[in-house]
C-alpha cells in the first residue's frame, strides 16, 4: 500500500478522442471480431462507443488541469477555510540572531534593533575540579542569553524617543523691539533604561507641584558659547523631591549681551514651567518604558527553548553637525533645497531599515525566516557592518545629488565642508583628513542635528539669510513621508468567484445518440428500453467520475469531518427513467463499506499531514488506536497545525502563570497529540504516594508496604538493598498490580494469601493477611487492584525544565546565593558520559512519571524517549527523565513552587531564592538517582 497520495504525470497517450476511439475499436476487434463485423458508424454499438469516447475526453479535460485550477473551479466561496496558508502551518518564528533582529524591526514601535549574546554575567560562574563556584577556576561561558538594544520609532505626539536630548525653540522679544526664534538642546542626566534610584520615579506619571532653578538662574559655561548649566529642584506628588542636573545649549547664534540675557531669561522661565520640557521628558520616559514592557512581553512570549533575554537597553545618541558654505543659483528658494539636503544626510547618517522587494528569482527568500507584517527584509541589508567613519566625500556627493541621485543644477558649489560630533551637548570630535571617526562602541548611534549644523548660503557671492524654523518644518514634512513596500505573495492569484463558470449538472452520454433511439424521451418505449440497459454501465461510470471529481474539494479540505471518501452517483435520482431498471438493493450496493471509507480517509489525512511535513502513521499504530480513533487523532492533529507548526521551538512564557494553564512549550502541545495524552495543561501528574506506600528497613533489607482503601497494610514487597530500589519497585507494582491476571493465590496450611507476579513470574509483593478461602483471597486481591486503578494511577504528561533559567542570579541582599547544579561525576571524578561541564547552556530536561500501563512499560519508555529527542530541536541536549513516583512527587512540588515564584514579580527575593534552590536540589538528587541506577 502506498503511504501517501502520489502525484502522477498525466498519461496523454490515449486522452484524445481519436486515439481513444482507435484503441477502443482495436479492443472490439480483438474480443469479438468474429461476431461483431459491422464497424460502421450506423451500428448502434459503434455509436455508443463514439459517444463514450467523447464523454471520457471531456472528463479528462478537467482532470488534466492543474490541481489548483480544479480546486479553484470547485471552491465556491470557502477557499479561505479549506486550506492552510503557508504562514499558518510552516515554521515562521525567529531562531537565529538575524531572525530576531528582523522580527523586532518589524514591530510598529521599533525603528532598529540589535541582538547580541551576553558575555558578562553577574554573578560569574567558575568551574574548578568539575564543580561550579563563584570565585575561582575557569569562567563558564553560558550560552543562549541575549541582550537587546532598541531604537524606538518616532512618536507621533511626543516626537523623538531616543536619547536624553530635547530639541526646544522659543520666541524671544528683544530690546530693539524685534523678535526671533532661538533653538536649543536640553540634556537630561538619564534615559528610559536608567537603574539610578534617583530617577526611576520618572518611569511613572508624576504630579508636578513646582520646578525651581537652584540659585535662581542658569549658569553660563565660560568655556562654551551658548551653553548653560542648571540644577532643577522638582517637587512632585505633593511631598517628594528630585534634583535634575541639566545642560542647555542654545544653538542659534547670539551676538550681544542684551540678546544673551533676554534668551537666558526666556529659557529660565520655560524650564520651570509646569507645562514645559521637564513634564514632556517625563511623558517620553513613561512612553519608552511602556514600549519596553510591551517588547519584553513579546520577547518572553516568543522565546525559544533553552534561551533567555537578559537586558533590554536604549541606544546612546551621538549628534552630528554639518558646517559648510553653499553657492546656489540666484533666485531659487533656499528652504526646500536645504530641507532636502538635511533629509538625505539624515538618511545616510542614520539609515532606516525599510522593507524591500526581492528580485524575481529570489522571491522564495521572502518566506525564509520569521513572518513579517510589513514586508521583506533582506539579510544583506541587515548584515552591513555599522560604519564607524563618515567620509566627507560621501557627504559631498549626497548633498549634491539629493533624493533623485542626480546632480542638483541649483547647487553651484559646496565648500568649507566639515563634520562635528556631540555627546551630551559637548563637542566630542571633529572631522580630520576627510573623515569623522565615530566611537567604536556601536551602541552609540549617530543622528543628524540640524540646529548644531551651520550652513551659509550664498548667491552670486552674497550671503543669504533664511529661517531655520522653516527649513526644519520642511525637513520634518519629508521625514513624515510614508514609505510603503508591496506585500509579497508566492501564492497563485485567486480568481474572483463571479469569474468562475459554474459546474454543470450531469449530462447523460445517451442524449448524444441519434433521435431514432428515442433516448431523450422520459417515457419508456420499445426503441429506448434495450438501449438504456446498454447505456446503464457507461452512465454509472461517468456519473461516478463526475461526482467524485466534484467532491475532491471536500476530500482535500482541512476542515472535512465526514468519513465518506467515495461518492457514487445515484442514477435513480439523476435519471429517473432508470427507476424501472433498478431494484431496492441499488442504493445499498452503491454505498461503500465503512472499513474502506476509514482506510481511504486515513490515506487522505496522511497526505494532508505530509503536505505540512508531518507523518502521524507510526504514532497511530504505536498508540494502539482503532482505525476510527486513529483518523480522529490525525484530524485533530491536522487542526492543531496552525498552533503547533509555526512556533515549534517556542518555550513557555515564564513571566506568566504556568501550572494549571496551557502556557507550555509548543512542542509539548505536539506531544499531546503524538502520545495521545489526556490534556495539554501543565499540571501535577502525581500525588503524594505516602497513603499508598511506605518504605522501611535497613540497607539490604528495605521493603515497601502497600495500603488498601482503608489505610490498612495489604501487601509487602520483597527486600531491596537500597531505598531508591524500593522506590523504583513501586513503579513495577503499578505496572503489574493493575492487572488482575498478575495476582496468584497461594495456599499454606489450609490458609490462603495472594502474591503479585511480574512478566518474568517473579514475586513483587505478598499479601500480609491470610484468608480462609481462595475466593476471599481473590476478592481481596481484586479489591486492591481496583482501588489502585480508580485512585492511584498517575496521569500521563510531561514537564520541560530549562537549566538556563536556573543559572545563578544577583540579589540585592548579598547574603542570598543560588545553589549550583552538580555535574555528575564518575568514581575517578571525571565527568559522566553524556553530560559535559556546562549543565546550563542548550540543555533541556523532559520529566515524566515512570509509572502506569504505558509510561511504566520499559519498551514504551524507550520508544517515547526516542520520539521526544527526534521532535526537539537538534541544538538541544535533551535528557528524558522517567521518574519513580516518589521522585516525581518531590520534583512536582519543587517545580510548581519555583514556577509560581518565577512568574510573580512581587515574590520576595528570599522566597524566590529558596524555591530555586529547592528545585536545584531535587534535580541534583535525580542525577544521583540516575548514577545509582547505572544510567551513566
Amino acid at each position: 500500500m502506498i503511504p501517501f497520495l502520489q502525484k502522477l504525470a498525466p498519461d496523454k497517450s490515449n486522452s484524445r478522442y481519436a486515439q481513444l476511439l482507435k484503441d477502443a475499436m482495436q479492443q472490439v476487434i480483438r474480443l469479438s471480431g468474429k461476431v461483431w463485423t459491422d464497424h460502421n458508424e450506423h451500428d448502434p454499438g459503434i455509436t455508443i462507443l463514439e459517444a463514450l469516447c467523447y464523454a471520457i475526453t471531456e472528463q479528462q479535460y478537467f482532470t488534466d488541469l492543474p490541481v489548483e485550477e480544479q480546486l479553484q473551479i470547485l471552491r465556491k466561496d470557502n477557499i479561505a477555510t479549506d486550506f492552510f496558508s503557508p504562514e499558518k502551518v510552516l515554521f515562521n518564528a525567529p531562531v537565529t540572531l538575524l531572525d530576531w533582529r528582523k522580527w523586532l524591526i518589524d514591530k510598529e514601535s521599533i525603528l532598529n534593533a540589535w541582538i547580541t549574546p551576553r558575555k558578562i554575567y553577574a554573578p560569574s560562574v567558575f568551574l574548578q575540579n568539575n564543580s561550579y563556584n563563584y570565585t575561582a577556576g575557569t569562567l563558564v561561558d553560558l550560552r543562549g542569553i541575549y541582550n537587546i538594544l532598541v531604537q524606538w520609532d518616532r512618536d507621533k505626539i511626543l516626537g523623538e524617543l531616543n536619547g536624553n536630548i530635547l530639541s526646544l525653540s522659543r520666541t524671544v522679544n528683544l530690546l530693539n523691539g524685534s523678535s526671533a526664534t532661538y533653538w536649543a538642546d536640553l540634556i537630561f542626566p538619564f534615559v528610559w533604561d536608567t537603574t539610578d534610584s534617583d530617577f526611576i520615579a520618572f518611569r511613572d506619571a508624576m504630579a508636578f507641584n513646582s520646578i525651581t532653578i537652584a540659585g535662581g538662574n542658569l549658569e553660563p559655561d565660560a568655556a562654551s558659547q551658548g551653553v548653560f548649566f542648571a540644577d532643577l529642584d522638582i517637587t512632585y506628588n505633593g511631598i517628594q523631591h528630585l534634583v535634575l542636573s541639566v545642560i542647555l545649549r542654545v544653538n542659534t547664534p547670539m551676538s550681544t549681551d542684551d540678546e544673551k540675557a533676554a534668551v537666558q531669561a526666556v529659557y529660565e522661565a520655560y524650564l520651570t514651567d509646569l507645562n514645559g520640557p521637564v513634564i514632556l521628558y517625563n511623558k517620553i520616559i513613561q512612553q519608552c518604558n511602556v514600549l519596553a514592557a510591551q517588547t519584553r512581553q513579546l520577547l518572553m512570549a516568543n522565546r525559544n527553548l533553552a534561551e533567555d533575554f537578559a537586558e533590554l537597553s536604549a541606544v546612546n545618541i551621538l549628534e552630528i553637525g554639518v558646517q559648510c558654505d553653499i553657492e546656489l543659483t540666484p533666485g531659487v528658494d533656499v528652504v526646500p533645497i536645504l530641507a532636502e539636503i538635511f533629509f538625505v544626510l539624515d538618511g545616510f547618517i542614520s539609515p532606516v531599515i525599510l522593507p524591500e522587494t526581492p528580485a524575481e528569482d529570489e522571491l522564495y527568500k521572502s518566506w525564509e525566516g520569521p513572518e513579517l507584517l510589513h514586508g521583506y527584509l533582506s539579510d544583506t541589508q541587515l548584515q552591513m557592518p555599522p560604519g564607524r567613519s563618515i567620509f566627507l566625500s560621501d557627504i559631498l556627493h549626497i548633498m549634491l545629488e539629493g533624493r533623485q541621485h542626480q546632480r542638483n543644477p541649483d547647487i553651484i558649489a559646496i565648500f568649507n565642508l566639515s563634520l562635528q560630533s556631540y555627546i551630551n551637548n559637548k563637542l566630542a570630535s571633529e572631522s580630520a583628513e576627510n573623515c569623522l571617526q565615530l566611537p567604536d562602541d556601536f551602541t552609540w548611534r549617530p543622528r543628524l542635528n540640524i540646529f548644531k549644523s551651520s550652513v551659509n548660503i550664498r548667491q552670486r557671492g552674497v550671503t543669504r539669510t533664511y529661517s531655520i524654523t522653516e527649513v526644519y518644518n520642511a525637513y520634518q514634512a519629508l521625514k513624515n513621508t510614508v514609505v510603503t513596500s508591496p506585500v509579497i505573495s508566492l501564492l497563485p492569484p485567486i480568481t474572483p468567484i463571479e469569474d468562475i463558470a459554474p459546474v454543470q449538472a450531469y449530462y447523460p452520454v445517451q442524449y448524444e445518440m441519434p433521435a431514432c433511439y428515442e433516448l431523450r424521451l422520459d417515457e419508456r418505449t420499445p426503441a429506448n428500453a434495450q438501449a438504456r440497459g446498454y447505456f446503464f454501465f457507461f452512465e454509472q461510470v461517468l456519473a461516478n467520475f463526475k461526482s467524485q471529481w466534484e467532491h475532491s474539494m471536500q476530500l482535500l479540505s482541512v476542515n472535512n469531518t465526514a468519513t465518506e471518501t467515495r461518492f457514487p452517483a445515484n442514477l435513480r435520482q439523476l435519471l429517473p427513467f432508470y427507476d424501472a431498471y433498478l431494484d431496492s438493493n441499488y442504493e445499498t450496493a452503491l454505498a461503500p463499506a465503512a472499513a474502506e471509507n476509514q482506510a481511504r480517509r486515513s490515506l487522505l489525512l496522511d497526505h494532508l499531514l505530509a503536505r505540512i511535513g508531518e507523518d502521524f502513521r507510526y504514532y497511530a499504530a504505536w498508540n494502539n488506536l482503532s482505525p476510527v480513533a486513529a483518523n480522529s487523532a490525525k484530524y485533530n492533529f491536522l487542526q492543531a497545525a496552525p498552533v503547533l507548526a509555526p512556533r515549534r521551538f517556542q518555550a513557555a512564557d515564564y513571566t506568566m502563570p504556568v501550572f494549571n494553564t496551557t502556557n507550555a512549550p509548543a512542542i509539548l502541545q505536539k506531544f499531546v497529540h503524538l502520545f495521545q495524552l489526556p490534556d495539554n495543561l501543565v499540571k501535577r501528574r502525581w500525588k503524594n504516594p505516602a497513603p499508598l506506600f511506605s518504605i522501611s528497613g535497613a540497607p539490604f533489607n528495605i521493603a515497601y508496604t502497600v495500603y488498601d482503601a482503608g489505610s490498612n497494610p495489604a501487601m509487602v514487597s520483597r527486600n531491596y538493598a537500597f531505598t531508591y530500589e524500593a522506590e523504583d519497585g513501586t513503579t513495577d507494582f503499578f505496572l503489574f498490580g493493575v492487572k488482575k491476571d498478575n495476582y496468584r493465590i497461594i495456599e499454606n496450611a489450609g490458609l490462603f494469601s495472594f502474591v503479585l507476579m511480574d512478566d518474568q513470574q517473579h514475586i513483587l509483593a505478598s499479601s500480609i493477611n491470610t484468608y480462609a478461602t481462595a475466593a476471599l483471597a481473590t476478592t481481596a486481591a481484586y479489591n486492591l487492584a481496583g482501588y489502585i486503578i480508580s485512585n492511584w494511577l498517575p496521569e500521563e504528561g510531561m514537564h520541560f525544565v530549562e537549566p538556563i533559567l536556573l543559572r545563578p542570579r544577583s540579589y540585592t541582599n548579598p547574603a542570598l546565593k543560588d545553589d549550583f547544579l552538580e555535574i555528575p561525576l564518575q568514581p575517578d571524578m571525571s565527568v559522566a558520559e553524556g553530560f559535559g561541564t556546562d549543565l546550563y547552556s542548550s540543555h533541556l530536561l523532559v520529566v515524566l512519571p515512570g509509572a502506569g500501563s504505558r509510561f511504566g512499560d520499559p519498551g514504551y519508555r524507550e520508544v517515547a524517549s526516542a520520539v521526544i529527542r527526534k521532535e526537539l530541536p537538534a541544538w538541544l541536549q535533551v535528557r528524558v527523565l522517567w521518574l519513580n513516583i516518589f521522585l516525581m512527587y518531590e520534583f512536582e512540588n519543587a517545580w510548581e513552587t519555583y514556577t509560581i515564584a518565577l512568574s510573580t514579580p512581587a515574590t520576595p527575593e528570599v522566597n524566590f531564592n529558596t524555591a530555586k534552590n529547592d528545585l536545584v536540589a531535587v534535580i541534583n538528587k535525580i542525577f544521583v538517582w540516575l548514577q545509582n541506577r547505572g544510567e551513566y
